[in-house]
């Protein structure tokens, strides 16, 4: 053989091994998946697909019907979407409030028949005008019976009134004075226990500090899940300072350090008005301590921090908060409504025998912490 007759032959070789590998390559890259692709804004990536998270476990078709509870006119203001393919909606009676009128006042709905009664996601609705509202569930009061819809009886708003016999369900607490909606969505396999027995409520502070008169509407929907979903029950817990006084023209911190029982915190919503400045969460630990929210001056944003994954709490951990008031008024500010101030922690922590409420009587003094599970 010649040897341009090898070279030809060896050619041949290599170009048929090249032609070999191009089909075994290609299956390759088929059986590699592809990463996948970004989300829209304000979606997530679950289960193959992106959705929005309040979404996450709606299903295709709707399984909840006659689910909506509304009292009062129909609303004008408010452009809501659909109500929850699996879950409820309530709706507040319209309100008109005078330039500067302030109302505080107790709302209460029925439960309406739902498939599951796990609640996972929630969103407010509000025109300008809601101060705040804290949405709460306690039993039907075995002698008054039912609220008288869309009124209340004495104290059903009150989630303090029968502690701690009786632990309301709390359903969603608003940040202050926001405008438009607000959602608190869990991570994955997170949600409340809805006790579909029991009766809804809200003590609802309008306040309207324009100079023109303001029709006031606010709505909420509560997005469910299965059972077989849900990996945590979480449960609220609260910690507030039941009295201070910042000067006129004066800037003070008040503040508490409160133990806690151990447990998860999931999420984290503060509670002040306008002459809030600051408002600072640490966790305090026997080594050391560690900021786990730093939020700035009041404004008209929602405050809800989610945790994923949660901030995980030992037994002796303490929980120190501290507000900041820029007083720029004349007036004594103090504990309350109105033109008065707040300083109030709110969040969801799990598991259910880890929760608490804590309070000091008077910015100074001891902070008191109230083991709630103990009692479930």
């Amino acid at each position: 053989m010649q040897i341009h007759d090898l070279r030809s032959i060896s050619r041949h070789i290599t170009r048929s091994r090249h032609l070999l590998w191009i089909p075994l390559l290609s299956a390759c890259v088929e059986a590699t998946p592809s990463p996948p692709a970004a989300c829209p804004a304000g979606e997530e990536h679950f289960r193959g697909r992106c959705v929005s998270p309040a979404a996450r476990y709606e299903p295709e078709e709707r399984i909840d019907h006659d689910n909506v509870v509304a009292f009062g006119e129909p609303l004008t203001r408010l452009s809501l979407p659909e109500p929850p393919r699996s879950g409820f909606r309530i709706i507040a009676p319209p309100r008109t409030l005078a330039p500067g009128e302030e109302a505080i006042f107790c709302l209460s709905w029925p439960f309406p028949a739902v498939e599951h009664a796990t609640v996972y996601a929630a969103r407010l609705y509000t025109t300008a005008g809601l101060h705040h509202s804290n949405v709460i569930a306690k039993p039907v009061d075995p002698d008054l019976g039912p609220n008288p819809y869309p009124g209340c009886h004495p104290g059903a708003d009150d989630p303090f009134k029968d502690l701690p016999e009786i632990i309301p369900d709390v359903l969603f607490a608003s940040s202050t004075q926001v405008v438009g909606d607000e959602t608190l969505v869990f991570p994955p396999g997170m949600g409340f226990a809805l006790d579909t027995s029991r009766e809804i409520s809200t003590n609802i502070h309008l306040l309207n500090p324009s100079p023109e008169p303001a029709v006031v509407e606010v709505a909420y929907d509560f997005f469910t899940m299965p059972l077989a979903e849900r990996a945590e029950e979480l449960v609220p817990f609260v910690m507030n300072i039941n009295d201070f006084l910042v000067p006129p023209r004066t800037t003070r911190s008040v503040g508490a350090t409160c133990s806690t029982f151990g447990g998860n915190i999931v999420s984290l919503m503060p509670h002040t008005h306008r002459y809030a400045d600051a408002f600072d969460v640490d966790v305090v630990r026997e080594g050391g301590e560690a900021r786990i929210y730093a939020g700035g001056a009041f404004d008209l944003e929602g405050d809800i921090q989610v945790y994923d994954p949660p901030i995980a709490l030992g037994d002796s951990d303490s929980i120190r908060y501290a507000c900041r008031f820029r007083n720029t008024s004349d007036h004594d500010l103090t504990f309350g409504f109105g033109d008065d101030e707040m300083c109030t922690l709110f969040g969801y922590m799990y598991p259910p025998e880890k929760q608490f409420g804590a309070f000091s009587a008077r910015d100074g003094e001891p902070c008191l912490s109230l083991g709630l599970g103990a009692f479930r």
